[in-house]
């Protein structure tokens, strides 16, 4: 499994207790900002909420710890890969951005599956993109939203986010890049995350955005392949999924 999606003891009282580090407290900071963040309806809380008649038990708590053994894996990457929002077949069981169970939680990963049925979820766009990343280190993916979207009644679905909940994950991104990834290009994965992020700062400053990508769905799979080519000189066959 890529590095990028891959990757006790009693203590006595009068042992002092392990100080964090500037990066993990950060990631500690980030995964709390997450899950407290109080959505509207149609949005589901991925790292907060579990749908029981959906979701394994714990299923919020498994997707925390996936981010954080995702983002602890990338501490300096070059580019951030930035999309819209997880989709119901991807990152909702997840909570790793751009992937999906099938890929991620293989056999002998230290990721867990957060879904209750019996197959694992699989995902067109991630398989896409984490067969383009590979092993790669340099590169760390992020939505906009980082919350799952969905049509009103349907958690099996996906919506395109309103502008308060676009709001809502533009706090959560400024708080990405003051803190873990201060210093990182951005590479904006389809339109809509390309218009949002357009004329967008942090402490004054625009983003350093180098590239915007064709996203891989509806019939970009092979352009986005070309364009990440281009940028990481990455190779990749086709998914037969896609």
């Amino acid at each position: 499994m890529p590095p990028a999606y891959a990757g006790g003891y009693k203590v006595h009282m009068t042992e002092q207790p392990v100080q964090q580090k500037p990066f993990e407290e950060g990631i500690e900071k980030l995964i709390a900002r997450l899950r407290r963040a109080e959505l509207p309806e149609h949005v589901f809380n991925i790292y907060r909420q579990d749908a029981p008649e959906l979701d394994a038990r714990g299923g919020a708590a498994k997707r925390r710890e996936n981010l954080r053994r995702y983002l602890r894996a990338l501490s300096a990457p070059k580019y951030v890969f930035v999309g819209i929002a997880p989709g119901y077949r991807g990152a909702r069981f997840t909570g790793v951005p751009f992937s999906d169970e099938h890929r991620l939680c293989i056999t002998g990963s230290c990721y867990d599956r957060t879904g209750r049925r019996e197959n694992a979820y699989r995902e067109a766009t991630a398989g896409v993109v984490m067969d383009m990343l590979g092993t790669r280190t340099d590169v760390v993916c992020w939505n906009i939203v980082p919350w799952h979207p969905h049509q009103p009644g349907k958690l099996l679905s996906n919506a395109e986010p309103d502008a308060e909940t676009i709001g809502y994950g533009l706090e959560v991104l400024e708080f990405l890049f003051n803190r873990l990834y201060a210093d990182t290009k951005v590479v904006t994965v389809g339109q809509l995350p390309a218009g949002v992020l357009e004329g967008f700062k942090v402490q004054g400053k625009p983003l350093d955005i180098v590239a915007n990508l064709r996203h891989p769905a509806h019939g970009g799979a092979n352009e986005f392949r070309d364009q990440v080519s281009g940028l990481l000189g990455t190779t990749s066959e086709p998914d037969a999924d896609d």
